[in-house]
């Protein structure tokens, strides 16, 4: 957990700009495990060290990634 307010914000913005991204390619980049190239500020969503930010999980299980 982020105890820095600005490490908390980062990773809000890395989110955001997670959640921008085409749905498909994300959702596709998940199934396979594959990290994910967010932008040239944000960098690469890693699965392992950055997890599943909570607006994801309902679009997982609703497309039967998750159970």
């Amino acid at each position: 957990m982020e105890h820095n307010p600005l490490e908390r914000l980062r990773r809000i913005r890395r989110e955001d700009a997670l959640e921008a991204l085409d749905r498909p390619a994300v959702l596709a980049a998940y199934s396979r495990r594959e990290n994910i190239f967010i932008s040239k500020r944000h960098g690469i969503w890693d699965w392992n060290r950055d997890g599943i930010p909570g607006w994801l999980l309902p679009v997982l299980t609703d497309a039967g990634l998750l159970s």
